[in-house]
């Protein structure tokens, strides 16, 4: 049987004709290919950005510059088409060095300012952030911003925090231990920092009498934290804060002095130092999971005062830093109680530190130890 035709009504015997679907395909192909061979490398010089500049010998003599002008600008910064013939420039003399022309990447214009790589800035900043801590303004009057980043940190327990003063409730408090042991580490340190405020660090010598405010500073927050009534714990914590209110005065009115000396520095240090290795016992010792979370949370609590107070030490005592040689090592142990202050986990985990779960006592105390270190380094320059 042939192929029927419509025209002739008739039957060819001829082999039936089909459309040429190999050779579409193939002319198909080699077109896809050149495409792609012609993108490819379009895509490649935008990626390069530089373009090579032809032999001397082969460049046109007429866009040379002479001797003594300016390499003309970028060929995309021209007119595409000129109002005016270009006048004809001087031959240069024969001998005179001639500048080579650059590559279209460095021929910027005067005053032209790089991008940085994407990501580059956003990365040094997160580096800057992590390795420098930064320190506050305080006060042209010795002690006033000490006093006041001291009154700060315990009335924000008090008076600031939702629900206030947690480890003397009844009810509220037996739910929220984490807070409890936070604010006690807190207190802890307020109350020693206090002490040093009135022995040394407001005194001339042993000779020099306390300060009445101070003096009723320290007893106030020597009582419980966990009385609830005849005091309670928020009235006499409370008091105290009035009392260091008065002393900040009489330190803004020069009826009391703030000494800036390196004996009254170095007790505070050794006060802290002391304080942390007490706290550093209680992160490695072996313990169960409740009362891990205990000891992490009241380290976290100190590390948090030490943390605030030391930076304002670190811009008071600059000139003290400078002559013990101390200054980098107060700036290491910054950086150190940074990082202490930074981990927030939401569930404190007290695995072995070789299991598959994290340690959060081990991770705080790393830090947390290494300041305690450079704190007693400090204390003995």
């Amino acid at each position: 049987m042939g192929v029927f035709q419509q025209r002739t009504q008739s039957h060819c015997k001829c082999m039936a004709l089909r459309p040429p679907v190999l050779f579409s395909f193939i002319f198909v192909t080699l077109v896809l290919i050149f495409v792609a061979a012609t993108t490819g490398q379009a895509l490649q010089k935008s990626t390069l950005g530089t373009v090579e500049s032809p032999p001397a010998e082969q460049s046109n003599p007429e866009q040379q510059p002479a001797a003594g002008e300016k390499a003309p600008a970028a060929r995309e910064h021209q007119p595409a088409v000129p109002t005016q013939p270009p006048a004809p420039k001087a031959q240069p003399h024969a001998g005179t060095p001639q500048p080579e022309a650059l590559p279209r990447a460095l021929q910027e214009e005067p005053g032209a300012k790089h991008a940085p790589a994407p990501g580059a800035a956003g990365h040094e900043e997160a580096q800057n952030e992590e390795k420098h801590v930064h320190l506050p303004e305080i006060s042209p009057i010795p002690g006033v911003t000490f006093v006041d980043t001291l009154i700060k940190l315990m009335d924000y327990e008090l008076n600031v925090r939702t629900l206030g003063w947690r480890p003397n409730d009844i009810i509220i408090g037996r739910f929220t231990d984490n807070i409890n042991n936070y604010q006690l580490g807190v207190l802890e340190a307020v109350r020693f920092t206090t002490l040093r405020l009135k022995d040394s660090l407001t005194r001339l010598g042993e000779a020099d009498s306390y300060d009445p405010d101070l003096e009723q500073a320290v007893n106030l927050f020597m009582n419980s934290a966990t009385s609830w009534w005849f005091p309670s714990a928020e009235s006499s914590y409370s008091k105290a804060i009035e009392h260091l209110k008065k002393f900040k005065t009489k330190l803004e009115k020069g009826q009391r002095n703030f000494y800036y000396r390196r004996d009254t520095l170095v007790s505070l240090l050794a006060t802290y130092k002391d304080l942390a290795g007490n706290v550093n016992r209680t992160l490695v010792m072996p313990t169960g999971w409740f009362q891990a979370v205990d000891y992490f949370y009241y380290a976290k609590g100190q590390a948090h005062v030490y943390f605030e107070l030391l930076k304002v030490c670190r811009v008071g005592f600059k000139n003290q830093l400078a002559t013990m040689h101390g200054t980098d090592i107060m700036d290491d142990a910054l950086h150190e109680l940074s990082i202490a202050d930074r981990i927030e986990p939401w569930i404190v985990f007290n695995s072995d530190l070789d299991g598959f779960f994290a340690n959060h006592r081990a991770n705080l105390n790393a830090p947390l130890s290494e300041a305690a270190h450079l704190l007693g380094e400090l204390s003995l320059l």
